[in-house]
């Protein structure tokens, strides 16, 4: 195995991973994997199965309808097919079936032709459901991974990862992966064990999209299952790739949770997870793209109502958040309740409880998400004398109960909550990996830590420590919610994104935890800061002074208007955002690739003074050249003209993949003005747009005819504040620049 670095060894001590298993750890061609015998009565329920396939009996699969579940039955359905078995399968509907079996669709099953019921992702909590199906003359094999009722079904098998002892390295198992594992033995009954690698890629879409730990068994099988959904030789996965545009070369599993899982998740949560089953279970590429493009623009209708519970969530939260988020609103979407949550619980760093009305009227169901160090299964126990059922594990639960108890149970969950998580900082060490001065952050850097990929839950990205950096320059993003920020420290400056950070733009100084992230650009790669957190600091001394950066300005301005060269230094870096330069004979730089430079030269001007500020701090440059034109200000229509052009050939040429840094970069205007044009483009109905987070896009034209709609306000009045700037920094003399210039 390749040698180690000191900073991939320090994280794995850290981390307290022993020396003996780091090679295992690392390479999964050097891991020993678990043995599905090790499972308690996986024998047993092999022998069902056997039997079953053997005798030509009716076996049903009975999964769940999210992305573990999905992947649990598209599995087990697979493997039964190809051993020639009589098989049929069923996702329950979330909003009329509700969770695990029921026994409605159970008295069903036996005018199907139904002898054998297979469970997958549920079951180990429906004793009377199965009792039902037993009764009925079905025998009923449940593999299940969520934690064990004080009473277990009398099916006729159970295999469980809940089963194995506490230390077992695959306690932990997603549902797709105790699947995987009966399926695994099922296939050597038949000597064809070695089929088994076929389904990993199932396995890791299940790991990821369930959020179990990436410990153990988990990491063994999702970094096997990786190159599997990149060879994309199932049919479904590539087209789910084709619809998300993603290259399967460069998918990792941040892909997998931002982007492919919450398209397999929209079926289930909007309309039918047999969708989505369909869509995995296809053999031609021809009969997957359908799928994969309605799974596309049901997950559009997901975000569009997802965006608005947030908003009317945070509209709720009257002041400063305390220990936990627990609301309930009775039109919120069943559906989408678990996805705001996460996304609550992500911004605010706080366990989550969103809850809504069934359509029974008597009924209340809910959703919760927590954080690092507060059992949000066990936390619903301490409740449970007010719940009608609940379910799930550490990081996510559902819950359900009768309208009478929503106020006594709202008051105690939010109390119990609130002091767990308090428990839970008191008890939290340090929660870095190390502490690293931003100085020793580069490219080299980010590829060596990558060795230790893949990140989730239980495994998180590297997260560094750097006492006291500088903010040199903090601006508003995509909005007012995220911000770009400039820190430096010890001499060394670095960009840095703050997702969620918008409460923290006036902060001059502070504790910065961070991981690292790469930003590509036509070939080209820049790291930036990832900022987890930026904990203000005492100010610098009143009497420290605060030496100016930029002590020169030379005025270029207007030389292509009056016929001269371009100004070329040797030593310069030059700044320019727009349509691609022809014949010119140095290196550009937009805002998102810059490097330290003495002397910096504006080719174009940048869109506001923040980003202004933002080039010349990332620079570090001590001598400024305006060398920028502007005749006209353009008008709306030029700018929509200008982008349309630009996103014909990102939809032509990358099947409409683009981010927004990248639309701001080649338009030269801000980020949230480019937003707000994206918008402004959805609303004609002149484009289709997927945004699956953190300035992520999916861009295509509209089937549909454009309308004429006026641009609102606050679109028209950024272009203009960014046309009046550009027009001052043409007028301005030197003298009067030099002065408002850091």
């Amino acid at each position: 195995m390749k040698k180690l670095t000191d900073m991939v060894t320090g994280i794995l001590i850290k981390r307290g991973v022993p020396r003996e298993l780091w090679d295992g750890f690392l390479d999964p061609a050097l891991y020993k994997p678990t043995d599905p015998t090790d499972f308690p009565g996986i024998e047993n329920a092999a022998d069902y199965l056997q039997q079953a396939v053997d005798a030509g009996k009716g076996i049903c699969v009975y999964g769940d309808y999210d992305v573990d579940g999905v992947t649990s039955t598209a599995l087990l359905v697979s493997v039964l097919k190809s051993l020639g078995a009589d098989v049929i399968y069923k996702v329950p509907d979330r909003f009329k079936e509700g969770y695990g079996l029921n026994a409605a669709v159970i008295k069903e099953m036996p005018l199907k032709g139904v002898d054998l019921i297979l469970t997958c992702d549920c079951g180990i909590a429906n004793v009377e459901e199965v009792a039902l199906a037993r009764q009925l003359g079905m025998d009923v094999i449940i593999t299940d991974h969520h934690l064990l009722p004080d009473k277990l079904p009398e099916a006729n098998g159970i295999v469980s990862c809940q089963l194995l002892p506490q230390n077992h390295r695959a306690r932990h198992l997603p549902g797709v992966g105790v699947a995987y594992f009966l399926a695994r033995l099922l296939l050597a009954r038949y000597h064809r064990e070695e089929e088994a690698e076929q389904y990993l890629d199932l396995v890791a879409l299940g790991l990821v999209a369930d959020v179990v730990p990436l410990t153990g068994e988990n990491r063994y099988l999702l970094q096997r299952g990786l190159p599997k959904i990149r060879q994309a030789y199932r049919p479904g996965i590539k087209a789910l790739l084709q619809v998300c545009n993603l290259n399967a070369d460069e998918l990792t599993e941040e892909h997998i949770a931002f982007q492919l899982a919450p398209l397999i998740n929209a079926a289930g949560r909007m309309e039918t997870a047999q969708d989505a089953v369909e869509l995995l279970l296809c053999r031609e590429e021809k009969a997957a793209r359908p799928w994969a493009e309605k799974l596309y623009k049901i997950n559009q209708q997901r975000r569009q109502v997802g965006d608005q519970m947030l908003a009317e969530a945070e509209a709720l939260l009257a002041g400063p958040v305390g220990g936990a988020i627990v609301l309930y609103q009775p039109h919120w979407h069943q559906g989408i309740i678990g996805i705001t949550a996460g996304r609550l619980c992500e911004k605010y760093r706080v366990p989550v409880v969103l809850m809504c009305k069934k359509d029974d009227g008597e009924t209340i169901v809910g959703s919760a998400r927590s954080v690092e160090g507060v059992h949000i299964y066990r936390a619903l126990g301490k409740c449970a004398d007010y719940l009608l059922s609940y379910g799930g594990h550490a990081a996510a639960a559902g819950l359900s109960l009768h309208r009478d108890q929503l106020t006594i149970f709202t008051g105690l969950c939010t109390k119990v909550l609130s002091e767990m998580n308090e428990q839970a900082l008191k008890d939290a060490g340090p929660t870095y990996d190390l502490e690293l001065p931003i100085g020793g952050v580069n490219s080299r850097l980010y590829y060596q830590l990558r060795r230790l990929a893949p990140f989730g839950e239980g495994w998180p990205q590297p997260l560094f420590y750097c006492p006291q950096v500088k903010v040199l320059n903090a601006r508003p993003t995509t909005g007012d919610k995220h911000l770009r920020l400039v820190v430096e420290h010890g001499g060394s400056q670095m960009p840095a994104i703050y997702w969620w950070g918008g409460d923290k733009k006036d902060i001059k100084s502070g504790r910065l935890l961070y991981n690292l992230s790469v930003n590509r650009w036509q070939g080209e790669e820049a790291v930036q800061l990832v900022v987890v957190n930026l904990e203000e600091a005492e100010e610098a001394p009143a009497q420290a002074r605060v030496e100016k950066q930029v002590i020169e300005v030379q005025d270029y301005r207007r030389w292509r208007e009056l016929g001269y060269s371009p100004p070329q230094f040797n030593d310069a870096l030059y700044f320019y955002e727009g349509p691609p330069l022809k014949d010119f004979p140095y290196r550009v730089n937009h805002r998102y690739l810059m490097t330290p430079a003495d002397r910096l030269v504006l080719l174009t001007c940048p869109p506001d003074p923040r980003v202004l500020r933002e080039v010349i701090a990332l620079s570090g440059a001590r001598k400024l050249v305006l060398a920028y034109s502007i005749s006209t200000s353009p008008g709306l229509s030029d700018v929509i003209k200008t982008l349309m052009g630009y996103l014909k050939y990102i939809i032509n040429r990358r099947g409409g993949s683009t981010d927004v840094f990248e639309l701001a970069a080649v338009t030269g205007h801000t980020e949230l003005l480019v937003m707000k044009l994206i918008r402004h483009l959805q609303r004609l109905e002149l484009l289709e747009v997927q945004m699956p987070g953190r300035g992520q896009m999916l861009i295509k034209p509209s089937q549909k005819k454009g309308k004429k709609k006026a641009p609102p306000e606050p679109l028209k009045k950024l272009l203009n504040e960014s046309n009046a700037y550009r027009r001052f920094m043409l007028q301005a003399g030197t003298e009067q620049l030099l002065a408002q210039l850091p």
